[in-house]
């Protein structure tokens, strides 16, 4: 099942300049709490925010036209969305699409379960996220988070399933 896992700002803002806009270290704990353990999916540019170093105890799979990422142990690279499906439709883990805006785009279609974390500030930025007709999916939970303690940034941790399990078109 794929999962969409993200933290948006109130303007819709994911990133800058491929980095976060924000430090929000219970949002960075979350991320980790829920991943550890499943397969990650995530496009070039997001893979090198991370230092171009797979995300330890998760299979890492990047998706990228480029050819010169080589594969190891716990990380697997696709150059299509198409071959990644094939390999990945039978799959009954639970895998998390991390980013970037063109991951969530090319996957919008596939994603069963949303995690997104809301951040009730707005910040400046250079990517916003995919528009998402949130009429076609059921909110199943909303945790309220804390945020820094010396600057907190109010945010809540949301979770939806899509509505009706039918593959939408990737129109």
């Amino acid at each position: 099942m794929l999962a969409f896992i993200w933290a948006e700002s109130k303007n819709g803002v994911i990133g800058s300049h491929n980095q976060l806009p924000w430090h929000i270290p219970d949002d960075t704990s979350y991320f980790k709490q829920l991943t550890t353990n499943h397969p990650v999916v995530m496009g070039r540019k997001t893979f090198e925010s991370f230092g171009a170093k797979p995300l330890p105890n998760r299979l890492n799979i990047v998706l990228t036209r480029q050819t010169s990422l080589k594969e190891t142990d716990n990380l697997k690279v696709y150059h299509s969305v198409e071959k990644f499906l094939a390999d990945f439709s039978s799959d009954s883990r639970l895998i998390f699409i991390i980013g970037g805006k063109e991951i969530y785009r090319q996957l919008y279609p596939y994603a069963e379960k949303l995690y997104r974390t809301r951040i009730d500030d707005c910040f400046a930025g250079d990517t916003k996220m995919i528009a998402i007709d949130y009429s076609k999916w059921r909110l199943v939970e909303t945790l309220t988070g804390s945020g820094p303690k010396k600057k907190p940034i109010p945010h809540r941790f949301e979770v939806y399933e899509r509505k009706n399990t039918a593959r939408v078109s990737n129109d």
